[in-house]
């Protein structure tokens, strides 16, 4: 049997264990960064297709497939742009590739980049129509939704 003292000395030692957990700022409700959207590419041998064509500002998940007869690279550029965000490395035919890219709002452009490593390879143009890709507004973020980051 317990004594009066045990008891009290283990009620002690639970309110101090108790108020050591939680509180202060290391375990604020912070805002988390917005779900990434996913957006598909498909190559053919005429153009390339962007689906959705439209979506909220932030990360975008984009994943490839070639279906083109030849090995293609792609780029991701703002539209009337000189100059790529991302470019892949050259994807075969009946492959995939997936790039993650953090994008603001306005009009880009998704269309094959230059392959080989040669001048003549390079200047060659593919004959692979660009899509578009319209990127609007800003996403909200993932508080509130499970198994987010």
């Amino acid at each position: 049997m317990t004594g009066p003292r045990t008891r009290l000395a283990t009620l002690s030692l639970a309110a101090v264990a108790l108020t050591a957990c939680g509180g202060g700022t290391h375990f604020a409700d912070q805002t988390r960064p917005a779900v990434p959207v996913n957006v598909s590419v498909y190559i053919n041998d005429q153009k390339i297709s962007v689906s959705p064509g439209s979506v909220t500002s932030g990360a975008v998940s984009i994943t490839i497939t070639n279906q083109s007869s030849s090995a293609q690279s792609v780029e991701v550029l703002p539209a009337g742009g000189s100059s790529a965000i991302t470019t892949t490395g050259p994807i075969s035919p009946q492959a995939n590739d997936q790039v993650t890219v953090n994008l603001r709002a306005g009009q880009y452009t998704v269309g094959t980049a230059a392959n080989g490593s040669t001048e003549a390879a390079a200047s060659t143009p593919t004959g692979i129509a660009a899509g578009l890709l319209i990127v609007r507004g800003q996403r909200s973020s993932s508080n509130g939704q499970a198994l987010q980051p």
